[in-house]
């Protein structure tokens, strides 16, 4: 799951976070790489939007790399 989640973190930041349960840091993430590509397309935001746009998508890959994955437990009725 975790390696699922980096493959759609390179073309979609956030959208892994939110795959391995972090949903408050990948909203977060996504905002701002929404707010990025806004800035992008305008000329002076580009200053500013580039530079943000590569520091979301390396925090998105670092979520989900140092992501703990959760072991569930199904107890079985006898």
């Amino acid at each position: 799951m975790k390696f699922l989640a980096f493959v759609i973190n390179l073309f979609f930041p956030g959208v892994g976070s939110l795959l391995v349960g972090k949903i408050k840091i990948g909203v977060v993430q996504i905002v701002l790489a929404l707010a990025a590509s806004a800035m992008i397309g305008t000329g002076i935001g580009a200053v500013i939007g580039v530079p943000l746009a590569v520091a979301v998508w390396a925090w998105a890959l670092f979520t989900v790399v140092t992501a703990r994955t959760r072991l569930v437990v199904v107890e079985e009725e006898k």
